[in-house]
This record gives C-alpha cells, sequence and structure tokens, in this order.
C-alpha cells in the first residue's frame, strides 16, 4: 500500500503546471452549473463537470435547474477573477479557474463542496484538483445536492452496465493490468469482453511509468475511476489523467 501511495504522490508532484494573471469578469450569468457567459464570452470551469438536462434518468434531468441555480447564486453581481486553465475550446469557450472577488475558495470548490457539481480532472493544477476530491468526498458521505440521487451513485465495477453513455464513478479491485497491443488495461473482471475495464493510451502509460507511476502496480488493489463510460466490450473508461484514480479504503 505504501508503495502505490508513493506512486500517486509522485506522480502527482511532478505534473503541477503554473496559472496565468487572472481577468475581471462582471455581469455573469450561469448557462450549466459549470459554465457561465459574460457578453458574448462563454468561461467553462477547469475540472468539475456539472448535471446535463438531457443526461441520465428524470431525477437527473431536474437536477441540471439546480446545479445551474447554485452557479448563479455564486456570480450574480459579483466580480469573478479568472484564469486560463487551458486552451479555449473549439467554439471559442474559456475554460477557467475562477473566484469571486476576495475570496479564497474557488467557484470549483464551493460548487463541489455543495454537491452541485463532480470533479472531472482535466489540468495540470493537481493541488486543486486533490482539494476537489476532498471535498467531493465530504458531500457524497452526506449526500449533499446530486448525491442524494440514485443516478449519480457510485458505481460498483460488477454491476456498471447502467453507468454507460454518461460520465460517472466506477469503484472494484482490480483484478488484472495488462498491456495489448497499443493500451495497457485495468481489468476489474475476469471476462475483459464484458466486466468493467480503464485504460490508457500508450503514450499516457510511458508517461506516467516515466514519472514513478506504473499502472500494473495497482493489481490487487481497490481504486475508484471517474470518467464518461464508453461501450467497449462491457463498460469502459478512457484513462487521461492521474487524478482520475483514487485509491479507496475499503
Amino acid at each position: 500500500m505504501r508503495r502505490r501511495a508513493f506512486l500517486f504522490a509522485s506522480a502527482a508532484a511532478s505534473m503541477v503546471g503554473a496559472r496565468v494573471a487572472a481577468e475581471e469578469v462582471k455581469n455573469a450569468q450561469a448557462f450549466s452549473g459549470a459554465r457561465f457567459y459574460a457578453g458574448d464570452q462563454e468561461y467553462l470551469l477547469a475540472d468539475i463537470i456539472a448535471p446535463a438536462a438531457y443526461k441520465l434518468g428524470k431525477d437527473a434531468a431536474a437536477y441540471f435547474l439546480a446545479s445551474k441555480s447554485a452557479l448563479d447564486t455564486l456570480i450574480k453581481g459579483a466580480v469573478i477573477d479568472c484564469k486560463n486553465a487551458g486552451p479555449p475550446t473549439r467554439w471559442g469557450g474559456r475554460v477557467v479557474y475562477a473566484k469571486r472577488r476576495g475570496e479564497e475558495l474557488t467557484l470549483q470548490e464551493a460548487l463541489v463542496a455543495a454537491g452541485a457539481a463532480r470533479v472531472d480532472p482535466q489540468t495540470t493544477d493537481l493541488e486543486l484538483i486533490t482539494r476537489l476530491l476532498a471535498l467531493e468526498q465530504i458531500a457524497r458521505n452526506n449526500k449533499l445536492g446530486l448525491w442524494a440521487l440514485r443516478d449519480y451513485r457510485v458505481a460498483d465495477a460488477e454491476f456498471a452496465n447502467w453507468s454507460i453513455g454518461a460520465f460517472q464513478l466506477v469503484e472494484g479491485m482490480v483484478i488484472g493490468a495488462e498491456k495489448a497491443r497499443s493500451r495497457y488495461y485495468l481489468n476489474f473482471g475476469d471476462d475483459y469482453l464484458s466486466d468493467f475495464t480503464a485504460g490508457a493510451r500508450g503514450a499516457v502509460y510511458r508517461k506516467w511509468a516515466g514519472k514513478g507511476f506504473d499502472l500494473a502496480g495497482l493489481k490487487g488493489a481497490r481504486i475508484r475511476v471517474r470518467g464518461f463510460v464508453h461501450d467497449i466490450n462491457g463498460p469502459s473508461i478512457d484513462l487521461h489523467h492521474i487524478k482520475q484514480l483514487e485509491m479507496t479504503a475499503h
């Protein structure tokens, strides 16, 4: 267990990136729980994902409005300091870290703490993502916001088919860890053609291995994986960010 903890820590420490100067944004309005507009400019909050109106079941669709309202409450009438967190989207939306002027918590942290959004690791700011994951765990334990809904429960890797087609958290024990052609796979069941798997492209695997994080070290561990669940020989999540993987206590 110590070796696995070291692998996670050493890989994370080497991937932290720098931020850029802040920009002042006023008169912002929420479009969803993780997106807002100011004038003609769209802003997307980095490293979180909020409910969409058309995903999963009826209750989850209804929570879209609650999530949007949570962001609207935070930004209404406030001056927002935004920093670029990555390249813009193909439609010109800016991916940002954002805070209300004079406050320490990011909008991302406030939303995740309230259960209005989940963590979707994308950037190199591993310190922020680590804080977000800790806040998410507290919100999940207390069934705050979306965590009170069955549609957002953590899926058991043995019964993860229901989560296909949406961003989801899946938890289970890694039965096998192996390379096949140009990808590396974590298998959570005996039948790789139907059981849940998490896979990384060869370039991602080699990059992580070069920084001291070898996916092979996770064999026998119980972990939580997050990401969009594809239907590829059963439910499958593509790994591209180190923080998609979390060790669990049981």
